[in-house]
Order: C-alpha cells, then structure tokens, then sequence
C-alpha cells in the first residue's frame, strides 16, 4: 500500500498544500490577481467528470494501468508550468494537470485495500490515505525553500521530479495479485476478479437505490472542507498579520492531525460503521472550520488547525467505506465515478467563490461560515442512510 500512498502525497500535496505558496510569485511575476489564480484550481471539476471513465478503466484493467497514465499526466503538467507567459497557459496546464486526478488516489487505492484487506479496511484505507495529508506536511517546506532559494519556475519542476519517482516505483511494485498466483494469468485474473469474484452490484443495480443518489449529494457536501476552506488556510492567517513561516507550520500541524484522523476515523468506522463515523467526523470539521473564522494567533491557531485537520482527514476513507457498505466492489470504479460526479459543484465553485471572497470583501470569513452551514447539511443527510452495510 506504499505505492498508492506515495501518490497521494505527491499528488494531494501538489494541489491542495502548496497552491497558497505560488499565488504571490505567480501575482508578482504576471499581475493575476487571487480569483484569477485561484479559479485555476477549479478545473479540479474536469477530474469529476473523467472519474467515471477511468472507473470503467479501472474495474476493467485493474490499478496499476490507471495509476501510471494518471501519474504521468499530472507530472507532464508541472513540467509545462515553468514554461507559462499568459492566464490561459495556467488554465490549459491545470485542466491536464487535473483530468487524471481521480486516477491517482481515491480510485485506486480503493480498490487496492478492498482486494488485498478484507479485515481490518477501515484503518488500512486510513493508512493508505494518509498520503493525501502527508503530502502537506511535506510538500510545503520543501517547495518553499526552493521557492525561496531559487524560482517559482525551479519550484514547479522539483514537484515533477517527484511525480518522475512515485510513478518508478507504481511501475514496480504495484499488483493486484495475491503472493503465488502465476505471472502468465495476471491480466485473467485482474479483469476476473471485478466481474466473478469481488462481490458487489452492478452499476444498473447500484442507480436504481435511493442511497446512490443520496450519496451523490453527499458527496460535494463532503468536498467543502478540501474544495474551498484548505486552499485558503495560508492566506486566511497571513492576511490577519500572521507570519508565512508560522502559517506554514500551521499547515503541517493541520497535514499531521489529517494523517491521524484517517487512522484514527478508520478504525471507528470499522466499529460503528462508516456513516456514523462520518457524521461525527463532518462536526468536528465545522467546529475547526468556525475555530479559523476568526483568525488568530496563539494556541488557538494551533488548535484551530489541529481540530479542522483531524475532521477533515476521515472523508477520504470514510466516503470509501460507505460506497463499498453499500454496494461492494465488483463495479466500485464506476459507481464512484459516478457518485463523484456532483463533486464538481464544490471543486467547480468552491475556489472561485474563495478568491471572489477576498477580492470583494477582503476576508475570507463568508466561505468559511458558508462551508461549516453546508457541512452540518451533510450530518442531517447521513441520517437518511441505514446503518449498517450490505456488503
């Protein structure tokens, strides 16, 4: 599970924890303002709508295909970035950069841990998701120090290095193959495996469930905490007088209490279930979300990112374990893509409606009250689903 972790840092890092690094360099080097540079991270919605496409891929080839091609795009899109004179160069990067993202974490790490940990999925897929945060613990200071010993332009191209190393070692040493099973019918095996022997139900049974759809509009709901607060934690607190060094650190607190949460959150789910889990981690979101409302300095700052991480971290895992209660793994690809789709109202909004926040009213203050209302919107749907888990 190392591979599909390695991803996730790389890939999650180099979207959601360092796109705060590059605003003020890119605002400097070109004149952008913050909703032109943040509406780049909205073009995450092209990877909504291909989620479905490489969930098809994915039940039918297995992870390791979809891995590597998905890999490949998002780092070719930090080799062109350096390269960028014009806001539409930006905007055609990021779509690139973001048609695979699906195909790095959720999707095949999903898959991977269904196939390879019966007992025991909720804290393994919090293990294996622990890359999406530990990428913000990482990513940032490394990609500052670049940033600030040599270029934004040299800052871009250590993170395709790093996409150049985890897609190495996906190449080899991810496999869906239990240890023993001949290397002449692993492709059999692979395509066998999501049509005979992983249980589930098919997508046509999957769409005729009220709990597919009420899913689905669970499913932006979730994405606020990612979508339109945490590109926005760095500003928030440097805007109120904060230094970046400290901000920073912040981040690294808030990445550290999300890699615990994921476990952590995980292994509740595995105990109560995962849609009770995720009511409670969904409330303890929205209180560190209205902890950074108003953005301070002193323990609460530290506190504030430390209660927002540990909540925010569980949807990952959680959201996983919920699509496979519900209707198991023979065509999991495709339902989450599928139920992914309405995630494209809160990847498509959320960080435009972040820069318009602060270009028009100087605060980030409405988004952050608008994605804890949203959130606690989220509890009251999970109600509606039964708890406990089909397969």
């Amino acid at each position: 599970m190392l591979a599909p972790f390695l991803v996730a840092t790389v890939s999650m890092g180099s979207y959601q924890y360092t796109h705060g690094l590059f605003v003020d360099p890119l605002g400097q080097a070109f004149g952008w303002s913050r909703t032109e540079i943040s509406a780049s991270l909205s073009f995450a919605a092209v990877g909504i709508i291909t989620a479905p496409f490489l969930g098809r891929l994915l039940d039918k080839y297995g992870a390791k295909p979809v891995m590597l091609g998905a890999v490949a795009l998002m780092g070719l899109s930090f080799v062109l970035r350096p390269l960028m004179t014009e806001l539409w160069h930006l905007y055609a990067i990021s779509f690139l950069q973001f048609v695979a993202i699906n195909g790095t974490v959720m999707l095949p790490a999903g898959r991977l841990v269904g196939i390879w940990f019966k007992k025991n999925r909720g804290k393994v897929l919090g293990l294996t998701m622990m890359g999406n945060n530990f990428g913000g613990l990482v990513l940032p200071p490394v990609i500052g120090s670049l940033l600030i010993t040599f270029s934004w332009q040299f800052a871009y191209y250590g993170i395709a290095i790093m996409f150049a190393l985890v897609w190495l070692y996906t190449l080899k040493f991810v496999s869906e193959n239990k240890a023993g099973a001949s290397k002449s019918n692993r492709d059999t095996r692979i395509r066998g495996e999501s049509t005979q022997i992983l249980p589930g139900m098919t997508l046509q049974e999957a769409i005729k469930t009220k709990y597919f759809y009420l899913i689905a509009i669970i499913t932006p709901i979730g994405s606020l905490a990612f979508s339109m607060v945490l590109p926005h934690v760095i500003d928030n607190y440097t805007n109120a007088g904060i230094s970046l060094l400290t901000a920073a650190a912040g981040l690294v607190v808030l990445s550290t209490f999300g890699m615990i949460g994921k476990v952590v959150w995980g292994a509740i789910g595995e105990k109560i279930t995962g849609r009770n889990a995720l009511m409670c981690s969904f409330s303890v979101t929205i209180v560190g979300v209205m902890l950074m409302y108003n953005p301070i300095a002193g323990p609460l700052f530290w506190i504030a990112v430390a209660v927002f991480g540990f909540g925010m971290g569980a949807f990952g895992p959680l959201y996983t374990m919920i699509i496979q209660d519900f209707f198991g793994l023979r065509n999991y690809g495709a339902i989450y893509g599928l139920q992914s789709l309405t995630g494209v109202i809160s990847f498509g909004a959320g960080p435009i409606m972040g820069g318009l926040s602060y270009d028009l009213a100087g605060t980030y203050k409405p988004i952050f009250l608008a994605a804890s209302i949203g959130i606690a919107l989220g509890v009251l749907l999970l109600t509606r689903l039964p708890n406990k888990k089909r397969y």
